[in-house]
């Protein structure tokens, strides 16, 4: 609609300027008519310039209905457009809605048969025999893969249609890292990977949603185990910081300087903010430049596995809902990676200038530990 009145818009002046320029060269030529009646000039002057005046007024009739054409075309083109964007964008909508409610839909079922299923293994309805655990375990390990499959489908659908909250809570870094590390220590041990934890006790806390900071962390760790197959994990977050609240008149915490700075503060969504870049690096196989930006696509997957083994492909849509998730918590992911050599992801939250406390003199600036 807006584009659509720009074009007849500009259409107007343009066609307002050719009838002004016109009018003005009739009025020369009947000025230099009315001068030309002298008897000094002769009829061939007269007869001259008449010529090249009606000659300059017939090429801009000319452009003059070329250009109208023009207009003409541009505005259909332009009603055009955005009757199709309209479309597009009513169709869009329609499928974010359709997949979240049916995604709504066959999560309840789901969840009923892995409830049952548990209460199977339990015992509840009489001991299982040894020929039956394997595949009652088995209906247990895929009924849960689909849920969380369609828990993904259900997310970026909320996401895309603008449906997901956002419930903010103030939390210490270090101990939510560690509490989300101990839950996934099983996974990485049984990879035999080694996995460590660098989160400053010191680090000021951050007002963010706990539960989309733990499901972009839980799929960053995730991935990093399903793409590491020898060496180990590290989880490490750094405090990116100007000066800010220095020209108020109070002390910030600690920044705690290290090499890394530099390169993060130059790599950080907005230099002018003070930000927290917490890492997942992995010694895996990396992913190489051209497949770095591809990987934050919906459903696009790079080094999947086996299209029979679908536990182990996913759905592509992990990472596209981590970096989602990280921008409605006001910051962003990002990922550096080498083939052959590993990747590390940031995740980088937002710290508050009220939140930057003074140090905590008794606190580590990076203490490793060993999960």
């Amino acid at each position: 609609m807006v584009r659509s009145s720009l074009a007849r818009f500009s259409a107007g002046k343009f066609s307002a300027l050719l009838g002004i320029i016109l009018l003005l060269m009739l009025g020369e030529l009947l000025v230099a008519d009315q001068a030309l009646r002298a008897p000094s000039a002769g009829p061939r002057l007269r007869i001259a310039v008449w010529s090249i005046g009606l000659i300059a007024i017939a090429l801009l009739c000319v452009a003059f209905i070329r250009a109208r054409r023009q207009a003409m075309r541009m505005t259909e083109r332009s009603a055009e457009l955005e009757r199709l964007y309209s479309e597009v964008a009513r169709a869009n909508t329609a499928k974010s809605e359709f997949l979240a409610n049916i995604s709504h839909e066959l999560r309840t079922p789901l969840n009923a048969i892995v409830g049952f299923v548990e209460l199977l293994k339990d015992g509840v309805y009489g001991e299982l025999s040894p020929r039956q655990v394997p595949p009652v375990d088995r209906i247990a390990a895929s009924a849960s893969h689909l849920r969380h499959l369609v828990d993904q489908v259900l997310d970026i659908a909320k996401i895309a249609a603008g449906r997901l909250e956002v419930h903010s809570e103030t939390l210490a870094l270090r101990s939510f890292v560690l509490n989300i590390a101990s839950e996934l220590e099983s996974l990485v041990n049984e990879r035999g990977l080694s996995f460590s934890i660098a989160v400053g006790a010191s680090l000021p806390r951050i007002r963010t949603d706990p539960t989309h900071l733990r499901q972009i962390l839980v799929n960053l760790i995730g991935n990093a185990v399903k793409y590491t197959p020898s060496g180990g994990i590290a989880v490490r977050a750094r405090l990116v910081s100007e000066d800010v609240g220095a020209s108020e008149g109070r002390p910030l915490r600690a920044r705690h300087l290290t090499p890394v700075d530099p390169v993060l503060a130059a790599r950080a969504p907005d230099p002018r903010r003070s930000w927290i870049a917490l890492q997942v690096v992995d010694t895996g196989i990396g992913i190489a430049p051209a497949d770095q930006a591809r990987i934050f696509e919906e459903f696009e997957q790079v080094n999947a596995g086996p299209r029979g083994k679908s536990m182990q492909r996913g759905t592509g849509l992990g990472l596209a809902i981590s970096r989602r998730l990280a921008r409605l918590l006001g910051g962003d992911l990002a990922v550096e990676s080498q083939l052959g050599r590993g990747s590390t992801f940031t995740v980088w939250l937002p710290v508050h200038p009220s939140e930057m406390e003074p140090a905590v003199t008794t606190a580590v600036a990076a203490e490793e530990t060993a999960v």
